[in-house]
């Protein structure tokens, strides 16, 4: 069994663990709490030990697997690293982060989701929209209503 660079589910795997770990590592002064009365340690604890056991399962499936370094090549294409997928996903990411204070949690939402549409296949503009108007109504069932957070759905 050879491993390399193109073994995507190892390095995968790999990153989880290490964001896990580090995860772990800022929150361990926060307090911990118990399921009925949570600190605010609680979920980002529980979150950080779900990737390390994700990362960690990832890493033994991997492993178990072997496969050769030339079938990794070829399941990933061969053609090394695809920056597209990373450069569109990063950017959704900060147009989020970007647009929620100043546009309301609803643009921010359908900006990322445009943002992240072209790190692919970009979907046809019917099914985007659809996709924009899914992910907008469980982002503010989910956050604003739900957990309660203030967060203002539209532009101040």
């Amino acid at each position: 069994m050879r491993l390399r660079i193109a073994d995507h589910d190892l390095w995968s795997g790999v990153v989880f663990v290490a964001i896990g770990i580090a995860a772990l590592a800022f929150g361990a002064d926060l307090t911990m709490g118990t399921a009925a009365d949570m600190g605010e340690g609680y979920v980002p604890r529980a979150m950080a030990v779900a990737l390390l056991g994700f990362g960690t399962l990832l890493i033994v499936l991997t492993l178990r697997r072997g496969l050769p370094a030339s079938e990794s090549s070829a399941a990933s294409g061969g053609d090394g690293f695809r920056w597209r997928p990373l450069a569109f996903v990063t950017l959704a990411v900060i147009a989020f982060a970007v647009a929620l204070e100043p546009l309301g949690l609803i643009a921010a939402t359908a900006l990322s989701a445009i943002a992240a549409n072209f790190a692919g296949r970009p979907l046809r503009a019917r099914a985007l929209v659809l996709l924009i108007l899914v992910l907008a109504a469980l982002v503010a069932t989910l956050f604003v209503w739900g957990l309660g957070l203030p967060l203002h759905l539209l532009p101040r």
